[in-house]
């Protein structure tokens, strides 16, 4: 196997801790009209988040909501949040609209517990897409919602689509929800799809995400076009940010041009009536192959799931990296190490590529060392060594920047991510002596978090980074 077989490009990437979700700034929509606000359930034990911290125990996830068990409520429609930092949207929009974006107005929307909030929205979508798809029977197809800023699937995103085809079946029967498949693509249904991101209400970069924003969008495939589409805010105890173990596991995170498109498509960048993302639309059948390399995946059929990765990559773009991921983890655990350094060969040549490298590290709490438990060791030094030797046979100048979560001082964090940077820099120093000269270090504390929780464990994982950045090289 060589990097051809993954028939690589471009492809967007950042050097990183295992985590998920983002943290951005808020913009919110008003309810039309407001209604009753269900109290959240306090049913359901928490879940323990046995990770790595900061320097604190972590925090135990928020307890799950019993059902449902709202009546729902409008949620207000159209143009609202940004992909990326979400502080700013368009005014205007599709039906019932905003009409001045982003001021909330006199009825803010308020966030609610999680499952009463996706009901809530789930509803209205669904009754607005009335009006376009008529009481038709036709199929209804779940394209797995994702977290907006990295891509990845967590445990709340996940229960998004359970709450969606549980609410069809009983209340629109004309409706027949399906998972993504190629099969069930080759009937033109219905497409829902949705986004789970953590932001903060007062608008501050600075301070621990408060609120997720939720988007859900439908898509008619007969036409292309956006039918529905609502927003509404969840609160953060009641939310399971958990990535999925494929994401958990992968040496990157996939937030690259596939998954931009799928966002473009799903938040503010389309209003009803707008064509959907033509790229997203084009990648369809490539999305779907592999939906099913990585249900199998999920289930623990290796082999199987090894075997559709390989038959999605003749679908997909060239440098897709849910499918680098999902080759690299299947070999790995399958013991054909070889493969799974070739797998990795290619993230980090399509990362020197676009000029950004995602690799995923664990480091000690609050210390710059990194995590040697289990296999993480054997994994971690083929990881440093491919990118020694890449960067080094390229002649590539690499910034390395540290990263940290909310907690602690500034100054804590600010010295805290220089020295895991450094360490990174001087472990591909010692791999590859001719880089000298070639590489930074840099710090950034908690000022360019990418979740922004501060909850110091799995939900939060990215938080606590190193990025390699592919720099133009002085002299």
């Amino acid at each position: 196997m060589n990097l051809r077989t993954f028939r690589l490009g471009t492809a967007a990437a950042v050097l990183a801790l295992a985590g998920c979700a983002t943290s951005n700034l808020e913009t919110a929509a008003p309810l039309a009209p407001p209604g009753s606000v269900p109290k959240p359930s306090t049913g359901g034990p928490a879940i323990d988040l046995a990770t790595a911290v900061e320097g604190r125990a972590p925090e135990p996830n928020a307890t799950k909501e019993a059902g449902p068990g709202v009546t729902p409520t409008p949620v207000v429609t159209g143009s609202s949040a940004q992909v990326d930092t979400e502080a700013e949207a368009p005014t205007g929009g599709g039906a019932n609209a905003l009409s001045a974006y982003p001021d909330e107005g006199p009825s803010p929307l308020r966030p609610i517990p999680f499952r009463d909030a996706v009901a809530r929205a789930a509803a209205t979508l669904l009754q607005q897409a009335r009006s376009s798809i008529g009481n038709e029977p036709r199929s209804l197809v779940i394209d797995p919602l994702v977290d907006a800023g990295t891509g990845q699937q967590t445990a709340s995103t996940v229960e998004m689509g359970k709450i969606l085809s549980d609410l069809i079946r009983q209340k629109y029967p004309t409706l027949t929800p399906h998972p993504l498949t190629r099969a069930s693509l080759a009937e033109k249904p219905v497409l829902f799809i949705g986004t789970l991101t953590p932001f903060n209400t007062a608008r501050s970069s600075l301070k621990p995400a408060d609120a997720f924003r939720i988007w859900l969008t439908l898509i008619d495939l007969r036409t292309g076009r956006i039918v529905a589409k609502v927003i509404d805010k969840a609160t953060t105890s009641t939310v399971d940010a958990v990535p999925l173990s494929y994401y958990r596991d992968s040496p990157t995170w996939p937030r690259d041009r596939t998954v931009a498109a799928y966002i473009n498509s799903c938040t503010f960048k389309t209003k009803i009536g707008d064509p959907a993302d033509p790229a997203y639309l084009a990648r369809l059948p490539a999305a779907a192959a592999i939906n099913e390399a990585m249900d199998a995946f999920l289930a623990g059929q290796l082999e199987e799931a090894n075997r559709l990765f390989h038959e999605a990559a003749s679908l997909a773009e060239e440098d897709d990296l849910r499918i680098l991921n999902g080759l690299y983890l299947t070999s790995w655990r399958l013991g054909r190490q070889e493969e799974a350094r070739a797998a990795f060969d290619g993230i980090v040549a399509a990362g020197l590529h676009s000029h950004r490298l995602p690799v995923k590290f664990l480091f000690v709490p609050a210390k710059p060392e990194l995590v040697l438990a289990g296999e993480l060791g054997s994994q971690y030094a083929m990881w440093l060594r491919e990118l020694a030797e890449q960067a080094s046979q390229q002649r590539a100048c690499l910034h390395v920047v540290g990263h940290t979560s909310k907690t602690g001082t500034a100054a804590m964090n600010d010295a805290l991510s220089y020295a895991r940077a450094s360490s990174v820099r001087d472990q591909l120093l010692t791999d590859a002596p001719d880089l000298t000269g070639h590489l930074t270090a840099q710090g950034k504390g908690f000022r360019e978090n990418l979740v922004g929780l501060g909850t110091d464990d799995l939900r939060d994982a990215l938080d606590r980074r190193v990025e390699l950045i592919v720099t133009g090289c002085s002299g």
